[in-house]
């Protein structure tokens, strides 16, 4: 038995020193094959600075171990010395290729994308392997050059790539087309990665898609099909309601918001879908029961108070519509309802102090400017009602009773 094979024995038994003590014997005596296998094995469970040592051992009689050593260096945050070794291999090395993607990934780790494609375009002109082609895609899809990304994933065999990676190159293609705004190819290319292989991910993606495409039916088959597969898939609860939704399915739309909040009962986006939907299942106390859940755990609550406020004044619920008003709300659509609210209690000092306060955000709006016009007549302020009868009428010349109280004397 060798000092190798006798190393290899004790680490299985545990016993340490006694592995390292054949460990060194295994330098000074075993031939130079046992120990590459020796290394590659210590490398494989961790044993790095061991693996180390074996290589710089041999690599005076193999120089190409320069990238074994990178790798070991890089593993352990010693980037200079990696780039080191792999400076060793010159271009007449048939090793010089392996050390050129070495490198890519190097610079890859470091945030400096560019480099990294300038070492596989180098490799690529020597070298024809599937390898370096599927690393420029990559890099290109991160550099978000997705024309490029496309030429080279095209270039490549889909199953190969698959089996050897677990990516899909069709799945690649259908998302850089998705990018360039080229939706009908990417929905093709998604379809046929499906077909291909099942993944989550891509029938996500597909089904998100196809429902920003507003094809609702499709959509809501992947996304049933995801459901089925694996129903703990992060956040796709929410866009298929919206494709249910879109197939007029209402209930089951509610199912899913309802299964989604299971999981999150505290996510406004999801709170306020839940009261969308329960309004127009004509369920009005759930509606207002998820904005007010909604209201509690939101850090903006300006949507939620719009919506509540809405709800309120269709409600004639006009105290708790002003109980909203705070100074820190920053919505102009929901200060018009306050202010609405306001009138409707006959408190025209507030109600006319709000309409002041969004004059020039909604200067626009005919609709507020009408609401304006009638509460500035409600008190008793017809010069400044004509004036933002004059400035409505610019915006719907045609209303004949705004025109008439405009004419008056």
């Amino acid at each position: 038995m060798t000092n190798s094979e006798k190393m290899l024995v004790c680490l299985e038994q545990q016993d340490l020193p006694k592995a390292m003590k054949y460990f060194q014997r295994a330098l000074d005596t075993d031939e130079d094959e046992l120990l590459l296998e020796l290394a590659a094995y210590l490398e494989s469970i961790g044993f790095l600075p061991q693996a180390k040592e074996i290589y710089l051992h041999l690599q005076e009689a193999y120089p190409e171990l320069a990238i074994q050593l990178a790798q070991i260096a890089n593993e352990d945050g010693l980037v200079e010395e990696a780039f080191g070794y792999l400076e060793t291999i010159d271009r007449t090395s048939p090793a010089y290729v392996e050390a050129l993607l070495v490198k890519a990934d190097l610079y890859q780790s470091e945030g400096l994308a560019d480099v990294a494609r300038e070492k596989l375009l180098e490799a690529s002109q020597l070298s024809a392997d599937p390898v370096i082609l599927f690393g420029l895609a990559e890099l290109d899809m991160e550099l978000q050059e997705y024309k490029e990304a496309i030429q080279y994933y095209a270039q490549l065999d889909n199953r190969e790539i698959y089996d050897w990676t677990g990516v899909s190159t069709y799945q690649r293609i259908g998302l850089a087309y998705a990018s360039l705004g080229k939706f009908e190819v990417a929905i093709d290319y998604l379809e046929k990665a499906v077909e291909l292989a099942y993944d989550d991910q891509t029938v996500f993606e597909l089904a998100t898609l196809l429902l920003d495409r507003e094809d609702y039916q499709k959509s809501a088959l992947y996304f049933k099909q995801l459901d089925t597969m694996n129903p703990e898939f992060e956040g796709y609860e929410y866009a298929y309601a919206q494709a249910l939704h879109g197939e007029h399915k209402l209930v089951e739309a509610r199912e899913m918001v309802a299964k989604a909040l299971a999981k999150n009962e505290y996510d406004p986006t999801l709170l306020l879908l839940a009261s969308q939907y329960a309004y127009e299942d004509h369920d009005v106390q759930a509606a207002e029961a998820y904005l007010l859940q909604a209201k509690t755990d939101s850090e903006d609550e300006n949507e939620v108070v719009l919506r509540l406020t809405n709800l309120y004044l269709e409600q004639e619920r006009y105290e708790e519509a002003v109980s909203l008003y705070s100074e820190e709300l920053d919505h102009v659509l929901a200060i018009w309802n306050i202010a609405k609210a306001y009138q409707a209690l006959e408190r025209d000092d507030e109600a006319l102090a709000l309409f002041e306060q969004l004059e020039q955000d909604l200067a626009g709006n005919p609709e507020f400017l009408a609401d304006y016009v009638e509460l500035l007549r409600q008190i008793g302020q017809l010069d400044k009602a004509k004036h933002m009868a004059g400035r409505y009428l610019q915006l719907v010349p045609d209303d004949l009773v705004m025109q008439e109280f405009y004419n008056q004397g």
